[in-house]
């Protein structure tokens, strides 16, 4: 299995799977795709999905990015499309120190997030899930998932920091278009989601506890790791 999906419109299209966890074993690849937008796929790499189960699509975007770039998947025949527009709609927080409050904002959209981890808990299929870039939104997704799984925290900072590489070459197209975006736009650095991590722990203790606040229940939360889990 590899772990980055070779995408020809796509840049940050990853597998949450392979990453070695606390108990033993590793989490599973298949399970949770995470990605920028999808505008558009080839036969070949909806052929790809298929093969590994992956039908089930969580759009993370608020209406007005949806509407600048339409989802390829939302009328695809053989996939299941939902839309929670995660807390920001895709917003830069205003300057550098805000991002991990921007971050744990996020998730105080307890009614949204729990709308998302319950549709993680159900769906049989495997999920790609995705915003614009697959940074930020989709990285506090991830990191929450890879966190409950057991990963450790030097792998869920790797996991966010790399969106930043592969996302480079449109960053530096934003800053010619738009000479005035700061200097940290689009980066990813560690220290913003280890920032988060401290505020968030603080705050919840545990991403189990964080779970079970927003209202899943123990079978939920037992749904999501065994989906995150191969031992």
């Amino acid at each position: 299995m590899l772990r980055r999906f070779i995408f020809q419109n796509t840049l940050n299209t990853r597998d949450l799977g392979g990453y070695p966890i606390a108990s033993g074993g590793h989490t599973r690849y298949g399970s949770f795709i995470r990605s920028d937008a999808p505008a558009n796929l080839t036969d070949n790499e909806v052929s790809k999905l298929y093969k590994y189960n992956i039908t089930t699509i969580l759009d993370l975007r608020g209406p007005e990015e949806i509407k600048r770039t339409p989802s390829f998947f939302a009328d695809k025949k053989g996939f299941n499309y939902y839309n929670y527009p995660l807390y920001g709609n895709g917003r830069l927080p205003e300057k550098e120190n805000d991002i991990a409050d921007s971050y744990l904002a996020m998730l105080q959209d307890y009614k949204l997030v729990y709308s998302i981890m319950k549709l993680f808990a159900d769906t049989e299929s495997g999920i790609l899930f995705h915003c614009t870039a697959g940074k930020d939104r989709t990285g506090i997704i991830s990191a929450l998932l890879l966190a409950l799984a057991g990963v450790s925290m030097p792998d869920i900072l790797v996991d966010y920091q790399i969106s930043y590489t592969y996302i480079y070459s449109i960053i530096c197209k934003l800053r010619k278009d738009e000479p005035s975006l700061p200097a940290w736009a689009g980066q990813s650095k560690p220290e913003y989601l280890a920032d988060f991590f401290t505020k968030f722990l603080n705050k919840y203790h545990s991403v189990e506890g964080y779970l079970s606040y927003i209202g899943l229940t123990d079978c939920d939360i037992l749904n999501i790791k065994n989906k995150l889990i191969f031992s």
